[in-house]
């Protein structure tokens, strides 16, 4: 009697490794892009907080009717409301640019504050 492992013993654990490896991989894969998501839009929020704060500050500057002012994250880094190393886009490792959009909304009496991405100059 021979003592080891035949070869379709051995192709058969070889292929269950393999069906494990790839299910371990897509699960840690999609961990991952779910946590970018919700880095990137915890991100958002901070700078929206960030504008809101700034928007105190400077409440003489905001519309009191339908108008929009644009407020740009880099101004909110500049004058120290965020932190520029805030500003890379973690889905893609990019500089993250945009404004946010500051609206006064008539009917409730307050300001309404909402990130708007755009190109990188």
């Amino acid at each position: 009697m021979r003592k080891g492992f035949t070869l379709i013993e051995l192709l058969v654990v070889i292929a269950l490794l393999g069906v494990l490896a790839v299910m371990v991989t897509t699960s840690v894969i999609s961990i991952m892009n779910d946590s970018k998501k919700s880095l990137s839009s915890t991100q958002v929020s901070t700078i929206e907080e960030a504008a809101l704060q700034w928007g105190t500050i400077n409440a003489d500057r905001l519309p009191l009717d339908d108008s929009v002012y644009e407020l740009d994250i880099k101004t909110l880094a500049d004058d120290g409301f965020i932190d520029s190393s805030e500003l890379k886009d973690p889905l893609d490792d990019s500089d993250l640019c945009g404004v946010v959009e500051i609206r006064y909304d008539t009917s409730k009496n307050q300001y309404k504050y909402e990130f708007v991405r755009k190109d990188c100059p």
